[in-house]
């Protein structure tokens, strides 16, 4: 069996994956979700992402552009909503 050339880093299920074997998109979105996963872990999770994101305004753009792909498009509600809104200029 052919085994793919993957870096020792990579995580034991990509590492593994030999190119004989069929590998979908599905398969390698989910290898990558825990490859950056780990990465995320590693470099301090939730608050080193907040330091990240104070630390420049441009670091604030990216974080805004990324989580903006990761929230979904639309929201279904079922049931009685109420939004309340007061107008931007109301600390005025």
């Amino acid at each position: 069996m052919i085994m793919a050339l993957i870096p020792p880093s990579m995580p034991q299920a990509i590492r593994s994956t030999a190119l004989s074997q069929p590998v979908g998109p599905n398969i390698v979105i989910k290898q990558l979700r825990e490859v950056f996963r780990d990465a995320f872990d590693q470099l301090g999770g939730a608050a080193w992402l907040v330091e990240f994101v104070q630390a420049d305004p441009a670091n604030a753009r990216v974080f805004i552009s990324a989580i903006s792909k990761l929230l979904p498009a639309q929201v279904q509600i079922s049931g009685n909503v109420v939004i309340q809104a007061s107008p931007l200029d109301a600390d005025l």
